[in-house]
């Protein structure tokens, strides 16, 4: 697209607990689009068993989630407006099965012809293993096992996306909403276009902010 693209699908990556769904819900809002976490696709299948987050469930589950995420991604290709952009999370293990679901988010992006962008996320471990067993995660009925996670973490080896197509943002100290818009930048630097909305949502934060500097001028006199 010689003008830039419209829309992007952005493709969020990393361990459990570094802040995939977090950074994604921001950057959503700066996209004006929608967030396809992973526990949304996960949880209409953990809800029967009550999980929460630590007790072992059937490994066969996961294999009952792929229907369930083919027919979230065919809706997206087949049925939902081509005016959406789209934040994906996930953790991608480093085999055939995490290269193909990688594959599929990428080629979505592609038919649809929207701008791809995947996006590692990483963080200290033991700021990690902090965030494993809080309420926000214990409430979606995500892992909530610290010591197991940071068992994970050592033992899991996760699909590293092509250099390419990849930007890489450590969040263990810094805000969600900064890496967001981090990743926002990255966006537009590649060709997307800003919306309309989400112009509007940078006028508005530029005059919040203008008007919080007015309300404070003086107050280091």
């Amino acid at each position: 697209m010689d003008d830039g693209f419209e829309t992007c699908v952005v493709f969020v990556l990393g361990y459990p607990g570094v802040g995939k769904r977090t950074v994604g819900s921001h950057l959503t809002e700066l996209l004006d689009g929608v967030l396809v976490d992973n526990q949304l696709i996960n949880i209409p299948l953990l809800t029967l068993f009550k999980w929460d987050g630590k007790f072992p469930i059937p490994m066969e589950i996961w294999d009952r989630v792929l229907p369930i995420r083919e027919a979230v991604l065919g809706t997206i290709e087949d049925l939902a407006p081509r005016t959406n952009s789209y934040v994906f999370t996930n953790v991608l293990e480093d085999d055939d099965d995490g290269a193909h679901h990688y594959d599929r988010i990428r080629s979505l992006a592609h038919r649809r012809g929207s701008l791809f962008l995947a996006v590692m996320l990483d963080c200290d471990v033991e700021e990690q293993v902090r965030r494993i067993d809080s309420p926000d995660r214990n409430a979606l009925l995500k892992g909530s096992d610290p010591e197991g996670y940071r068992r994970h973490r050592e033992l899991t080896r996760l699909f590293e996306p092509p250099s390419q197509d990849v930007v890489h943002i450590d969040t263990t100290a810094v805000p969600p909403q900064q890496n967001a818009a981090t990743i926002y930048e990255v966006l537009l630097n590649r060709g997307l276009m800003r919306s309309k909305t989400s112009r509007e949502n940078a006028r508005m934060r530029n005059a919040s902010t203008e008007r919080h500097v007015r309300n404070h001028e003086g107050d280091g006199d």
